[in-house]
């Protein structure tokens, strides 16, 4: 079953829709601090499910004074920040004076206008009132499109099975002799990814001949995160990336809108590494994302590097990843199919250009296939 992650804004607008759904469940006491911090630590074998927490405190309330000390006890606790939201929400709905329902009308009256209904016969079975699921993805439908992307964003590493891709990179490089590209290694590179250990790299090929050389030893441009690094650094709460809608546009036949984004080194996760010095440096990064409108999942990421620090020998990094529908074991995932990342050190204005294209998902430690949907007849 798919875990189920929601971010900040979802539950200001989900909660409500999710409360008269199981309105005619039994009405539980307000939750107490203590309460939620039990269910915020993680059961071994268990799921943490900190969106079905959001959505019984938006429905019980809270039962303890909510301010900047509570909330950073919560945080540390490990609470996101949407579990965070519905505290809040539920502290300021029980503060407010409660308005006085209207009497009920008498069974005796019958009100003529309004239409009878038709007993329903012993045998004819009930219709079941939605789900939290189809409630929940009802009310993300009716959040702002960036918003549902942070959502799917949540989503894209937490629900991932374990699996192998293989990466096919052709590199490339310019130097100042040379006014073109000038293609100097093809690579096979084996990715394989699992929630425990997150991604690994394995050289597999050199040039078409298998090779034992390891791949974070391997001598020029290498990269890694083109997997979901890069698109769930861009979302998180702790990137604080800034949004701006630029334009709408169709992107590989999909309706899209671009947003610009950036964000600051204060907030950024992401590095260079130059190996020849063996030094890494953490950078601030500005771009563009590319968010299908009918699914609000993201298409392509370009990025590049800003704020590096001075005296570092790379001047300049910018990638891009691509993503496409795939499908595993009858569950659709959208990964990446493409990147390009370019690297340059302005010393000897040398560039390196690597172009890297994803194939083969298959899951981990089986011989089953990841067959992309354009090629299932999608």
């Amino acid at each position: 079953m798919r875990k189920k992650i929601v971010f900040a804004a979802l539950l200001l607008l989900a909660a409500p829709h999710f409360v008269e759904n199981v309105g005619a469940q039994e009405k539980k006491p307000p939750f107490t601090k203590e309460e939620i911090t039990r269910r915020l630590k993680p059961t071994p074998g268990v799921r943490s499910e900190q969106a079905d927490l959001a959505v019984e405190i938006a429905e019980r309330g809270v039962a303890f004074p909510v301010n900047d000390q509570t909330l950073a006890e919560l945080r540390k606790a490990g609470a996101r920040a949407f579990v965070i939201e519905a505290i809040q929400r539920a502290a300021t709905d029980a503060a407010q004076p409660k308005s006085q329902s209207p009497p009920a009308p008498s069974p005796a009256i019958e009100d003529a206008s309004r239409p009878r209904l038709r007993p329903r016969p012993p045998d004819e079975p009930q219709i079941p009132e939605p789900d939290q699921a189809a409630a929940r993805a009802e009310a993300l439908k009716r959040l702002p499109l960036l918003e549902q992307a942070r959502y799917h964003a949540a989503e894209f590493m937490e629900e991932l099975p374990n699996f192998i891709v293989t990466q096919f990179v052709t590199r490339h490089v310019q130097t100042p002799p040379q006014k073109d590209w000038q293609a100097q290694d093809k690579l096979e590179v084996e990715l394989t990814y699992s929630a425990k250990n997150g991604e690994k790299f394995k050289l597999l090929r050199l040039n078409g001949k298998p090779t034992n050389q390891n791949y974070e030893q391997l001598g020029g441009a290498t990269s890694t995160g083109e997997f979901g690094s890069m698109l769930a650094a861009l979302f998180s709460e702790r990137s604080q990336a800034e949004f701006k809608e630029v334009k709408r546009e169709t992107f590989r036949g999909r309706q899209a809108v671009i947003y610009d984004f950036r964000v600051k080194k204060a907030h950024s996760s992401n590095q260079i590494t130059d190996k020849n010095s063996n030094r890494t440096v953490t950078v601030g990064y500005q771009g563009s994302v590319w968010i299908e409108v009918e699914t609000a999942r993201v298409l392509r990421i370009e990025q590049a590097a800003d704020d590096i620090q001075p005296g570092f020998p790379v001047t300049l990094a910018e990638s891009a990843v691509e993503y496409d529908w795939v499908t595993i074991a009858g569950s659709r995932y959208l990964l990446p199919v493409y990147a390009e990342v370019i690297l340059g050190r302005a010393a000897d204005r040398s560039y390196s250009r690597n172009v890297m294209e994803l194939r083969d998902y298959r899951v981990f430690d089986t011989d089953l296939k990841i067959v992309p949907e354009k090629e299932a007849g999608r």
